[in-house]
């Protein structure tokens, strides 16, 4: 492997420094390391960060950032970023952590000094179309991040955290008082957005059920759409005592997470938000698989991926198995989640 390139830093230091990454939510809590990493740094410089209107607020409240460059639904098409892109002529170094058209657009031109993350691209989709070339498992997608300040010389080391304000916090830990006095409480996020990551929802009717009997709190957590489209599930929450389904905004979803002991999720943006409130989770893999770099951060956590022949088939998910038999859900048992829930909850 050849040596990394060094980038002599300004006398002073860098004083106005510009992070891209638009979307999707994982993605964006995974980069919160590089962010530390560059406040350290260069404690006195202005950090914006470029993002999508619906995953800023896992932003808004963290230390490091000045301020959050919001996109919002409606401004983002070519012409918009053309016009957005003046803002950055003031910077002197961007660093674009999705490497996308969009973001290539705004760096486009500019005088700063750009640093691109790797997406690795080839090599997962050798995972996905020529696993008989024997591919090895991806590096944690954090480290990639990581990777792209190489440049500068800065070691980033540890996991994600987003910062809740206490208000959220506040609200979180009287709900869960009220819910569950005394009890251990289990975040359920049943929701993602491809199908072929949702584990079938009698299964997570069963879990709750289950988990009713030991005595554990259930916080189901989900965007509005993602309930109504579980109706079953969310009949049996609503009627069942020590559970509630929250379709909250993301400071809350966080602090709900934050203040329960463990969560049960699919591979989503509610599985590293979980991590990056300190809690482990029982990570339930389908169509895509750890070794594309997307395990929940830090140890601790419960993966499940069957690692059948045809895992993965996908970097980011489908609308129905393309072998149609699913087998990388439904062969995950109720029996295997529950088991893996009550190791850790008591450990």
């Amino acid at each position: 492997m050849s040596a990394v390139r060094r980038l002599v830093v300004p006398e002073g230091g860098f004083r106005r420094i510009a992070v891209l990454r638009l979307s999707s939510l994982g993605d964006v809590i995974l980069t919160l390391p590089v962010v530390h990493a560059l406040r350290r740094r260069f404690p006195d410089a202005r950090i914006d960060y470029w993002v999508k209107e619906e995953y800023a607020a896992v932003l808004r409240h963290d230390p490091a950032i000045t301020h959050v460059r919001v996109l919002e639904r409606g401004a983002r098409r070519l012409e918009d970023l053309v016009s957005m892109s003046a803002e950055l002529e003031d910077c002197d170094l961007i660093v674009d952590l999705h490497g996308n058209s969009r973001t290539r657009l705004l760096a486009l031109r500019q005088k700063a000094t750009v640093l691109r993350t790797d997406s690795l691209r080839f090599q997962r989709l050798r995972w996905v179309h020529a696993r008989w070339t024997r591919p090895r498992p991806l590096p944690h997608t954090t480290a990639r991040y990581a990777a792209t300040l190489a440049p500068l010389g800065l070691a980033v080391e540890e996991e994600p955290r987003v910062t809740v304000p206490a208000e959220a916090l506040d609200w979180a830990r009287t709900s869960l008082a009220a819910l569950a006095p005394g009890a251990a409480c289990v975040a359920l996020a049943p929701g993602a957005m491809h199908a072929t990551k949702r584990w079938p929802e009698e299964r997570w009717c069963a879990l709750e059920s289950r988990l009713a009997a030991l005595g554990v709190g259930r916080v189901v957590l989900s965007t509005t759409s993602e309930r109504r489209a579980m109706p079953r599930l969310a009949e049996q929450v609503e009627h069942a005592a020590g559970a509630h389904w929250y379709t909250e905004s993301l400071e809350r979803c966080a602090a709900l997470l934050g203040e329960c002991a463990l969560a049960v999720t699919h591979d989503s943006g509610l599985m590293h938000l979980a991590a990056a409130r300190g809690r482990r989770a029982v990570a339930l893999f389908g169509s895509t698989s750890p070794v594309l770099g997307f395990a929940p951060c830090g140890t601790g956590h419960e993966v499940i991926a069957l690692g059948l022949p045809c895992q993965p088939c996908t970097l980011h998910g489908r609308e129905r198995c393309p072998k149609g038999h699913f087998r990388c859900m439904t062969g995950i048992s109720v029996d295997g989640v529950l088991e893996r829930v009550e190791r850790l909850l008591h450990s």
